[in-house]
């Protein structure tokens, strides 16, 4: 595990409530003290919805994306790229963890076109160019990442953390890629968690429905992270007691395993 790449997803209620993020963040310090490379790329959509909502501006959604017009994505921009990602730092910070918060516009790290029309300035990642991370990583910092890219016009376009995570975990070659989520992990049709998933089986529970809405773009992060060279993919239950600790120390059978 030493030198061990680890690009994790952060977000939902491991964010959200003061006593798993310190958590998060403890963790954090203890898998750095044993010499792992972290990198963070963390969400943020009720901060989003939270600020847009005391601007009076409506948040719409289409196939759970947020429809991001210009005045949208000034807010997403602020709230990523300096309410959240700071607060990340900080709470690293505090556990004596050396954070760098930078946005994937910085250095050229993630660029995109436009998904739909019909969604505005909402993203997908066409190149990842990892050199500032990697940068940083030797330098001893664990790079903590807001999901803004820059599209063709060099315009900024609002990317799903997921999508961002696993793009960015494949173009490292991570040997861990992990989304810490608000779920147990993957669920079947009788609720009940499914611990390993591969390519062929989350084709067939897309196609019943089985998986749908935000798991979607968990599940295609992990398996096109896994495609672009990252060694393993978890979708790992953020509520359970230091579960990425002992994912990445313990091998715990926490969430779901995604293979190839």
């Amino acid at each position: 595990m030493h030198q061990s790449t680890v690009v994790i997803k952060y977000g939902g209620h491991a964010m959200d409530k003061p006593e798993l993020s310190r958590a998060f963040a403890g963790d954090l310090a203890l898998l750095a003290a044993q010499g792992m490379r972290l990198v963070v790329v963390h969400g943020g959509g009720p901060q989003i919805s939270a600020l847009l909502e005391r601007l009076h501006i409506e948040s719409r959604f289409a196939d759970g994306l947020r429809i991001t017009d210009a005045a949208v994505m000034e807010v997403v921009e602020m709230v990523l790229c300096g309410q959240v990602n700071k607060a990340v730092v900080s709470e690293l910070a505090a556990r004596g963890v050396a954070a760098a918060g930078i946005s994937g516009r910085d250095g050229g790290l993630l660029r995109a076109r436009r998904k739909n029309p019909a969604l505005g300035l909402v993203g997908e990642v066409v190149s990842v160019d990892p050199a500032l991370p990697r940068c940083l990583l030797d330098a001893g910092f664990v790079p903590v990442v807001a999901p803004v890219a820059s599209g063709p016009d060099h315009e900024a376009l609002n990317i799903n953390a997921d999508t961002a995570a696993g793009a960015l975990a494949g173009a490292l070659n991570a040997e861990y890629f992990v989304l810490v989520s608000d779920v147990p992990g993957v669920l079947d049709a009788q609720g009940e968690l499914i611990p390993r998933l591969d390519a062929a089986q989350i084709a067939a529970l897309r196609h019943s429905g089985v998986i749908s809405g935000g798991m979607i773009p968990k599940v295609e992060a992990c398996a096109g992270a896994l495609a672009a060279g990252c060694g393993r993919a978890l979708i790992l239950d953020g509520r359970a007691p230091s579960s990425l600790r002992r994912f990445l120390l313990e091998d715990a059978p926490l969430g779901t395993v995604v293979t190839p």
